[in-house]
C-alpha cells in the first residue's frame, strides 16, 4: 500500500522521460518505483498512447465487450507456458486476490506452491484493468471476464506484447544481466536491499525506519517505492548515477542511530 505522506514529499512534476522524473528547475529523480510496474518500460512506453488513442477515437473508451481479452490469452501463454486460461478484471479491487507475477523477477517457474493463479504485473501505464493467469493447479471454477473498456483491454494486450518482446530480445537480456551485476557491485555489500532478478526491496531486519531511507533517496535524486514494495532496477543508469545511489545508501547507513 502506498504511503501518501512519503509520496507527497516528491515535488510536483513537470514531465517524465524514460526512468527520470523532472520537477521544477529541471531537477530530476531516477524512478526506482515505476508505480509497482505500471511504468515498467519507462514513463513514455512505446506505442501505448497510440493504442489507447486508436480505441478512444473509435468511441471505445467506455465499458463494452470486445475481442481484446481473447487476443490476450495466447500472448500470456507464450510468456508463461503453463497458463491454461486468462481472465481480465476491470481493476485490482475486482480481481480475486492472487500472488503477483513480475516480469524478470526470476528465471525459475513463477508458480511454485499454492494456487495455480498469478496476477500479472504489466506496464499498462494509467490503465486500471488487470489480468490473471491460471494453470491446471487451479481447482475452483474459473471466474468470468469483467466487462471493461476495449481501450483498457487493448492496453493489456499491448503491454503483454511489449514484455514478451523484451523478454526474448537478446540486447534486453544482456542489459538486464548487466544491470543486476551493477546493482550487486555497488549495493550488494550493504545488506540494505535484496535483489531478485531486476527487482529489489528493503530487508526488513536492516531497514526498520523505511521512511528515513525513502527520504534519503529522494534527497539524493532517487524515488524509491513509497509503499515498501519491490522496486525495479533501471537499465540505463550511468556510472555517475550508480555511484550516487551507492553514496545515498552509504550515507544513510552512517547516519543511523
Amino acid at each position: 500500500m502506498i504511503d501518501s505522506d512519503l509520496l507527497n514529499l516528491l515535488p510536483p512534476l513537470r514531465r517524465a522521460r524514460g526512468d527520470r522524473l523532472y520537477g521544477p528547475d529541471e531537477k530530476h529523480w531516477v524512478d526506482l518505483w515505476k508505480q509497482d510496474g505500471a511504468w515498467l518500460l519507462g514513463r513514455r512506453p512505446e506505442g501505448a498512447a497510440k493504442e489507447w488513442k486508436n480505441q478512444i477515437d473509435k468511441g471505445l473508451g467506455g465499458w463494452a465487450p470486445s475481442l481484446w481479452p481473447r487476443r490476450l490469452e495466447p500472448l500470456v501463454k507464450r510468456l508463461l507456458p503453463e497458463t491454461v486460461a486468462v481472465r481480465v478484471f476491470r481493476n485490482a479491487d475486482r480481481a480475486p486476490v492472487a500472488p503477483l507475477w513480475r516480469p524478470w523477477e526470476t528465471d525459475t517457474s513463477p508458480w511454485g506452491e499454492g494456487p495455480g493463479v498469478r496476477r500479472l504485473v504489466l506496464p499498462t501505464g494509467p490503465g486500471q484493468a488487470v489480468a490473471l493467469a491460471y494453470t491446471t493447479a487451479w481447482t475452483e471454477p474459473l471466474p468470468d471476464h469483467d466487462v471493461t473498456s476495449p481501450a483498457e483491454a487493448a492496453g493489456l494486450v499491448h503491454a503483454t506484447a511489449q514484455v514478451l518482446r523484451f523478454t526474448n530480445d537478446a540486447h534486453a537480456v544482456q542489459a538486464r544481466l548487466e544491470a543486476g551485476q551493477a546493482f550487486d557491485l555497488h549495493l550488494g555489500d550493504f545488506g540494505v536491499f535484496v535483489r531478485r532478478g531486476l527487482w529489489f526491496e528493503a530487508v526488513p531486519s536492516r531497514v526498520t525506519d523505511y521512511g528515513s531511507l525513502f527520504r534519503a533517496h529522494l534527497d539524493g535524486g532517487f524515488l524509491l517505492n513509497p509503499g515498501r514494495e519491490p522496486g525495479i532496477i533501471p537499465l540505463a543508469l550511468s556510472d555517475g548515477e550508480w555511484k550516487a545511489w551507492k553514496a545515498v545508501v552509504e550515507t544513510w547507513i552512517q547516519g543511523r542511530p
